[in-house]
Formats: C-alpha cells, structure tokens, sequence
C-alpha cells in the first residue's frame, strides 16, 4: 500500500491538527521545570542570556560581563524575552529550545499533511515528540534544538517552494519565508544554518533535475530576505569590535571544524549508534528503511529521498570533524520520523496496531524516566546551593568563585555585578587548550577593561577584597580544601561543605582587615 492511499476519512476528523499541536506542546513542555540546569552548557547559555538581561546589552552577548562570540545571538534574544515575561528560572531558561521543538513539529505535521495525508502527519509528530534525544533536547537550554529546528523548517519549507513551482501553484511568499528561515538558521548557530539545508535541498534538487525549483528558490527577494535578517547583527558586532569576523567565521567556523586538539573527540562512527539508540523504540520500525522493497515503492513527490539525503548530509557533515557532540545530530530526527511514519501509518490503518501502542508507550517511559533520573543529578549546579543561601544573599554582594567558572552562577544568584574568577591568568598554556579558561581568556581580547575587572590572579585577590568598602560582602565558590590555600578564607565557617563545592561568607568589616589585610600573600 502506498503513502499515498492511506487515507482514512474518520480518522482524518478524529483529532484536529490544532489539538495534535496543543498535545506536542503540553508534553514537550510538562517537566521542562523539574531540573536545575544542567553544566557546563545549560548554565553558560542562560547565563550569557541573563548576563545581556542584567547589563542591558541586548545585542552583544555577555560571558561573566565580558564579550562572548562563540554563537550567534538567537537563543539569547528568545530566552531575555523569556526571562522578562516569566522570570528567570529554569523553565523561562528552556523556552527558546520549547519553542524551537514545536515549531519543527509543526512544520512537519503541515508538510506532511499537504503531501502525504493527516493520518500519517499525526504520526509523524507523534514520532518526532517520542523521540528520546529529541524530547530531552527539547527541555535543554542551548543553541542545538533551534538550529536543529530552523533547518528542518528551512528544508521543508525550500522543498514546498519547489513542489509548489512544479505544480504551478504559487510559490514566491515560501520562497522569501525559506530565506528568512535560512537566516534564523544562521543566527541561532552559525554557517551551518546555510550550509546544511542548502546541501540538502540542492542534492535533492539536483537528482530530480528540477531547474525551476532552484529558481525559485534563488528568486531575488527571497536572498534579499535572508541577507535583510542574517547580514545586520554580524556587521554591527563587527564594527563594534574588531576582529569579530576573523574569530567567529574563521577561527570558530573553519579551524574548530578542520583542526584537532578540541574537547569531545569522537570516531568517525559516533553517530550511527547515537541515532539508533536514542531513537529507540522508533529505530526498530525503522529496520524497514534498508529494505529494497520500502525504496521501491511508489514515493510522491520524492519525498523519501529528500529525507535520506537529510539525514545523509547531516550525520557525514558531523562525522567529519574529531570534536563530536550529541546534540549536533539533532535535525536528523524530522526526517527519520517521517520515513518511519511511512511504515506505521498504514500498517495502522491496516490493522496491525499493537506494534505502534508498545512503541508509543516504551517511548513514553524512556523520556519521562529519563527526566526524572537527570532531575536527581544536579550534575555542579549552583541551585542547590542557592535555596540554602538565597535568604542572606543580597543582590548587591560579590560573588567570587576559585579556580573555575561555575556557568550558572550569576543566572542563580542574580547578582547586580559579574563574578571575579579567581587563577592564575598569567598562565601562557591557556590560550592554547579548549576549556573554559580559554572561554574567558577569548571573551577578555575583545573588552580588555572587562577583562581586568573581573579575572583576578590568585596574588590579587586579598588586595582586592581589603580594597572594598566597609560593609560589603562576599560569597567565595571553591572546594572545601580552598580553606587551607587561600588565606582570605582560612578559619572561616563555610555556610555549604562538600566534597565537590563550598561556600564561605566574608564580611569586609574591621575584624577582617585584622586578620587578613596585612600584606600576608595570597597562597600558602
């Protein structure tokens, strides 16, 4: 039985598509609430976000108030409107990559609908949102579900303009919509917005020979579109900061891509098992998709073929550079969903249901259990930390951390002023090695003064402390053995001990200038 055919006319009223979408909604977002974030990625991002919302810097995002060009600024923009309508907190934090989610949903289920039918549409979706790697990236504050989501949107929305132009139907408002798609693409992570859908479009295009397709969708207002929303926020980071082209294109783009030496090194394979296994239970039905029987069917439209070039081009794209990513491999999910919506669509119309119901409800457990044992590893965060502290912490109190950048903590403390990190900055490896160091080294060559603030060697920081005025206060983040090499805090209580994370509290008041601002070295 083809796609095509399966079309059922009580099934097609059963469930109207708005309510299909309010359900992709609900479930994405049911427990994108029940974790503190996650380190180092989710605190980085919600952090730079609500560092821009503090500092009232909208456009140029903000790494513990210095610079910070290692994305574009998409997800920023969405999570600071978040945090301003529904406060800052680990739901607001996920809402962008929410968004991101449904939107792919969304624009699978109307693309699905217009060229195969609703039945199969419903399915598509309801593979899509049970999707493991697909729900979880769905509730995680990062860059990798909206760029993973615009390019689904990009790709489809491409293919429709050709379809449409093939059909002579009208098709220049989805030619201009793919180029601004393109665009948000390339704001939310990069050239890869471009790079990725327009490989996939064009291998696609370029097997059908559908000239007037590519025309369509090299129509000049449609490159106008994307050049109108892509080119302004490069250009004015570019003006404002020198140097910004050469870091974000070249050294972020091309020498992070082709050089090795960067964290997360992976084989070449590393993708074929993440896609298999964290599809599961849909990558059993899709066993079928290597059969010669399944490409052998009558395939409207190509449609099958566009999807396995999708996820062709992304996975060898990824599989090329030694620094792997799970998350990278995201926009596969679309495209693998509706191949084996092909198989599941009619085998329910037929029949043969019980395959489907188990695989819904096995992928049901595995995203919710999964959510609840990530809810039981604060993995680092600074939450905890916060509902012990919050109720003496002022807004106005510095905020210190030895020897490492908790990402998350100015998002948890909300403090009036960027952290001080406390190392030894004057350590000429750390440009040389991929860490979070080189992070803030990077992000202090664009605003030297920034820089200076609040990057403090370990030989600086009494003189600063005894430096500040009588009654301030602060909170220093280390290790419960920092007691013993830094002075400042030696034979202070900690207000939280632990093996992994402590706490002190200093007061600037007489006492302390007694004891400690009496030219003694910072280290012992």
């Amino acid at each position: 039985m083809t796609p095509a055919a399966v079309r059922p006319a009580n099934l097609q009223r059963a469930v109207p598509g708005w309510l299909v979408l309010l359900c992709l909604a609900a479930w994405l977002a049911a427990l994108a609430w029940a974790r503190w974030l996650t380190l180092p990625d989710e605190g980085r991002y919600a952090g730079v976000a609500w560092e821009m919302l503090r500092s009232h810097s909208p456009m140029v995002p903000l790494l513990d108030g210095m610079p910070y060009f290692h994305k574009p600024p998409l997800y920023y923009w969405l999570a600071q409107i978040s945090f301003s309508l529904f406060g800052v907190n680990e739901f607001s934090a996920r809402i962008p990559s929410l968004i991101g989610a449904w939107s792919a949903g969304a624009g699978l289920y109307a693309f699905v609908s217009r060229y195969r039918n609703v039945v199969q549409a419903r399915w598509a979706v309801a593979i899509l949102g049970l999707t493991p790697l697909f729900f979880g990236a769905a509730q995680f504050a990062n860059m990798d579900m909206l760029v993973a989501s615009m390019i689904t949107l990009c790709v489809l929305a491409a293919a429709d303009t050709a379809l449409r132009r093939g059909q002579g139907r009208p098709f220049r408002a989805m030619s201009v919509a793919t180029g601004v798609l393109a665009a948000l693409a390339v704001l939310a992570k990069g050239l890869i917005g471009l790079a990725l859908p327009g490989a996939i479009v064009l291998a696609w295009l370029l097997l059908r020979r559908d000239w007037r397709g590519m025309r369509a969708l090299l129509w000049v207002p449609a490159l106008l579109a994307f050049a109108v929303v892509a080119v302004p926020w490069f250009w004015l980071m570019q003006v404002k900061f020198p140097g910004f082209f050469h870091y974000f294109f070249v050294y972020q783009h091309f020498e992070r891509f082709a050089q090795s030496g960067f964290n997360n090194a992976q084989p070449i394979w590393f993708y074929v098992p993440i896609v298999l296994g964290l599809a599961l239970p849909w990558s059993i039905w899709g066993v079928a998709l290597f059969t010669r029987a399944f490409w052998r069917e009558a395939d409207p439209h190509g449609l099958r073929r566009l999807m396995a070039i999708w996820i062709a081009v992304v996975v060898v794209f990824f599989s090329i550079p030694q620094s792997k990513l799970i998350g990278y491999v995201l926009p596969v999910f679309p495209p693998l969903a509706l191949l084996i919506s092909e198989r599941i669509a009619p085998a329910w119309a037929a029949g043969r249901r019980r395959g489907a119901v188990i695989a819904v409800a096995i992928a049901a457990v595995i995203c919710v259990g999964a959510v609840i044992a990530a809810s039981t590893n604060p993995r680092g965060s600074a939450g905890p930390a916060m509902q012990t502290l919050r109720s003496e912490m002022r807004p106005q109190d510095g905020q210190v951390a030895l020897h490492a950048l908790p990402f998350d903590l100015g998002f948890y403390t909300q403090a009036s002023a960027p952290a001080w990190i406390v190392d030894n900055w004057q350590d000429p490896e750390i440009p040389t090695r991929d860490n979070w160091r080189k992070e803030l080294y990077d992000a202090a060559q664009f605003d030297p003064v920034a820089g200076k603030r609040v990057l403090v060697d370990n030989a600086d920081l009494i003189a600063r402390l005894c430096a500040s005025a009588d009654g301030a206060r602060f909170w220093i983040w280390g290790r419960d053995d920092d007691a013993s090499r830094y002075p400042a805090i030696t034979g202070v209580p900690a207000r939280i001990a632990g093996e992994t994370r402590a706490v002190w509290r200093l007061d600037i008041d007489a006492a302390f200038r007694r004891r400690v601002c009496t030219g003694t070295s910072l280290l012992r």
